[in-house]
């Protein structure tokens, strides 16, 4: 098969999105902006969620989630596992009864139905990359 006619036949079966690069700076990622982190109220404070990549050719979506001094996730479990990985200052990760911190490059793995929250205790923001599967359920909220 041609190249020509190979790429065609896959633009007919999926949406094709162009390569990029997103460039960083000290405000935060150049064209990214920040969006609601739930629609509807709930057990959590201070959070901010960017959307990286999400494209329909991938199988799972990496956003960007900032916690003030303060903040938190809301507490939930939800079908799907997810990484989560600390890319400035430091917070906590609830897993179930055990509180973890995570430091810079740290990496959790929240497994499927583990009660998880992340929060940010300490002075500094809090910022991690969230990886997650593209297509999920949605998550179930508990109180604590």
């Amino acid at each position: 098969m041609q190249k020509d006619n190979f790429f065609c036949e896959i633009k007919k079966k999926r949406k094709i999105t162009r390569s990029k690069v997103i460039r960083f700076s000290k405000n935060g990622w150049k064209g990214i902006k920040s969006k609601a982190y739930k629609t509807q109220s709930g057990n959590w404070r201070f959070i901010e969620r960017f959307p990286l990549i999400s494209t329909e050719s991938l199988k799972f979506e990496v956003r960007y989630f900032e916690i003030p001094s303060g903040g938190c996730s809301s507490l939930e479990y939800h079908n799907h596992g997810h990484v989560v990985i600390c890319l400035k200052g430091k917070g906590k990760v609830r897993l179930g009864d055990q509180f973890k911190i995570l430091r810079y490059l740290d990496i959790a793995y929240i497994a499927p139905m583990e009660i998880h929250q992340l929060l940010n205790p300490y002075k500094e923001p809090f910022g991690f990359l969230c990886i997650v599967d593209s297509e999920r359920d949605k998550p179930i909220e508990i109180e604590d």
